[in-house]
């Protein structure tokens, strides 16, 4: 566009110099700022959606500019000179004229040979005509003492009828030929050009010489009537204008107002922030495609729409820094993330829970860390990622292994209770019980079976040497112990070994309170039994119970004894 501009202007300096080609020129130079214009708001409208201020925005320079500046400057020397000569001209016209004026004053007044003094009328008359227009304030003045002395010379100078009817048909024939140009006018679309032509034609009508009085009426009812429809025409043109003019007006104040509701808002996210830049583009490129306003009330929209969208980017360049700021320590919060994660994944372990609740702790900490930007979010979750799948992967692997293992542990428990239930006391309770201790060991030495194993092979265990142990008819209390002893190893070498063996013996001690206080109650009753008559079956009913109460008592003892002997696995 600057480029096709810029080439009609080199085709004007090439050309005649003429008003034509000045006001050519201007129109030119008038649309080449307003594309210029329209490029500087848009380069301006892009760096504001970048999050530039628009106080620090500098258009970039474009060769083309200074190429039309120096056509301007050319064109521009050249209407001064054109300018300065013509106003010479004109000036030189106007002396000249009011010259004439003046000769045609004093050849009315003293000429008496009429052949001569008309003559020396046409010589004046073809002066005046060659000579041109003059400033338009100066015309009426010299154009109307030029009329009356012509006037004065037809009438006083009394010449003949055939001059007359010769000047009039003449006079005639320029004025139905400068009437034909005035209605060409409305076959032009310029209404602009109309407006200039009418106002050359109106100058040359009034210059124009007297005709035959019968024609003097028509020809100027035909004149007012064409120039009437050329200044209706420009009329409509500037009020249409107008009130486009207006229209567009309330269509920009629309658009302002959206603009101003959108930034006065405060928005939560990125994403709303996004969806408004974009609302507010679309809303410039609505308000370039309306058309200009009334030039002060256009001024004043566009200035308020401009403080509307400063606004709104103010906003959003403080939202943003914000954002990042935010994105910034969440961003730190992340890297600690997948430091602990990798050096998790990266651990050997002997035991899994504590290790996978901490990974699966680091997993809740990532999803309340926060958002980041995409590209550093996309990164860091791919490492994180990568760290928790190695750790997992690896406990997979561990437990598929140990669970190969415990497969073989669980046979060799199968078979260890085969044995025992194959084995067949020999009555040597003292050789039995070690034999029996010697399958305990045993089984105790097995490592882990699987999970879902444990509790099945255990009974079956149990089961199997409580039988053997029943067999044996020992004494209640030796019995108790000897199963109490391998209830106790077999939570020596169970998970969680420390928690069970301390619940066992807190439920111990908790029985041993108990019992101390039913003894202490009995104790206490013993003496008011003694001291009362008749009370001998009950005195021997108390006696037995504390008896059976401190046996249990030492029993109990014997319990926690053996678990101060026994060391978890």
């Amino acid at each position: 566009m600057k480029q096709a501009i810029i080439d009609q202007l080199e085709l004007l300096i090439k050309e005649e110099q003429t008003d034509e080609l000045f006001s050519k020129a201007e129109e030119l130079g008038s649309e080449y700022l307003k594309v210029c214009d329209r490029l500087n708001h848009e380069m301006l409208d892009k760096f504001i959606a970048e999050g530039g201020a628009a106080a620090d925005f500098e258009a970039p320079k474009d060769p083309l500019d200074s190429h039309f500046n120096e056509l301007i400057l050319i064109l521009n020397d050249r209407e001064k000179k054109f300018k300065k000569q013509h106003a010479k001209e004109v000036s030189e016209k106007l002396t000249a004229k009011q010259q004439i004026v003046a000769d045609l004053e004093k050849l009315v007044a003293e000429e008496t040979n009429i052949g001569r003094a008309f003559q020396q009328f046409k010589e004046l008359q073809t002066k005046w005509n060659e000579i041109g227009n003059v400033p338009l304030k100066e015309y009426k003045n010299v154009q109307g003492a030029y009329h009356r002395h012509v006037h004065n010379f037809y009438y006083n100078m009394k010449l003949s009828k055939d001059l007359k009817e010769l000047d009039f048909k003449r006079n005639l024939e320029h004025r139905t030929a400068l009437l034909s140009k005035i209605e060409s006018l409305n076959q032009m679309e310029s209404v602009k050009g109309v407006e200039r032509l009418m106002n050359l034609y109106r100058m040359e009508w009034s210059e124009l010489g007297p005709t035959a009085p019968e024609t003097i009426e028509p020809l100027r009812t035909r004149y007012r009537e064409l120039i009437g429809q050329a200044l209706q025409r420009i009329r409509e043109f500037y009020h249409s204008r107008q009130e486009d003019e207006k229209k567009h007006l309330e269509e920009k104040k629309i658009l302002l107002e959206r603009v101003q509701k959108i930034s006065e808002e405060n928005f939560d996210n990125a994403r709303q922030w996004q969806t408004m830049t974009d609302t507010i583009e679309k809303i410039l490129d609505d308000w370039k495609k309306i058309g200009y306003a009334p030039k002060g009330d256009n001024d004043k929209v566009w200035h308020d729409l401009r403080s509307a969208i400063n606004q709104f980017y103010t906003k959003k360049r403080g939202f943003f820094g914000d954002l990042k700021k935010t994105y910034k320590e969440n961003k730190e919060k992340k890297v600690a993330l997948v430091a602990k994660a990798e050096a998790l994944s990266k651990a050997t372990h002997e035991v899994w829970d504590e290790p996978t609740n901490n990974i699966i702790q680091l997993q809740r900490e990532w999803k309340e860390a926060g958002h980041i930007d995409y590209g550093d979010e996309n990164k860091l979750w791919k490492k994180f990622r990568e760290a928790c799948d190695q750790f997992f992967n690896a406990k997979n692997d561990f437990f598929k292994l140990r669970d190969a293992d415990q497969y073989k542990n669980l046979e060799l428990k199968e078979e260890l209770i085969k044995r025992l239930e194959a084995y067949a006391l020999t009555g040597n309770a003292e050789e039995d019980l070690k034999v029996l201790k010697d399958f305990s060991s045993e089984w105790k030495d097995i490592p882990h079976v699987p999970f879902k194993e444990k509790e099945r092979i255990y009974g079956k265990y149990k089961k199997a040497l409580d039988a053997k142990y029943d067999s044996m008819k020992l004494e209640s209390g030796q019995m108790h112990l000897l199963k109490f002893k391998n209830n106790i190893d077999m939570l020596a070498g169970s998970d969680h070994s420390d928690k069970l063996m301390s619940k066992e013996r807190n439920m111990i001690k908790e029985r041993m309170q108990k019992l101390q206080g039913t003894i202490n109650q009995y104790e206490n009753n013993m003496g008011f039994f003694r001291n009362s008559k008749n009370m001998g079956g009950l005195l021997k009913e108390v006696e037995d119970n504390i008896t059976k109460a401190k046996e249990e008592m030492e029993l109990l003892k014997k319990k926690l004894k053996m678990m101060s002997d026994t060391k978890p696995a």
